[in-house]
């Protein structure tokens, strides 16, 4: 970094949607942190289901539009949650590890992009001979 340049920092306020359990609950949060393969996630204490540590979710945070040329993006990620933090206000905060996030165009209707699709655990065929 140059001397006189902004400073960057990671420590940010998105809204995020967040798909867990085996039904895909959404549960609405605040992305806090993004790093390069980590994020920190914040849980409303009213939320009635919490992804708990080794459960695989799906997130999208959703990125703030401050241009009328380009459309509103969310930030896809599918992680694993390593680490989970309770504040005596019944605040969780959540430690997301992911290898890959990815850009989606937010077009649906209700201002959100499709969904992730959970793909369903296929039956192992067996081999006959």
């Amino acid at each position: 970094m140059r001397p006189g340049s902004p400073a960057f920092s990671t420590q940010m306020k998105l809204p995020c949607t967040v798909l867990c359990g085996p039904e895909a609950h959404r549960l609405s949060g605040t992305a806090l942190k993004i790093e390069p393969e980590s994020m920190v996630l914040q849980l409303a204490a009213n939320s009635r289901m919490f992804p708990r540590v080794g459960e695989k979710v799906d997130l999208e945070v959703h990125l703030p539009v401050n241009s009328e040329l380009a459309g509103a993006k969310d930030l896809s990620i599918r992680g694993l949650i390593v680490e989970v933090t309770e504040s005596r206000d019944g605040v969780r905060r959540f430690v997301l590890s992911f290898r890959r996030a990815h850009f989606r165009d937010r077009n649906s209707k209700n201002g959100h992009s499709t969904p992730p699709k959970r793909k369903a655990k296929a039956a192992s065929e067996g081999w006959e001979m």
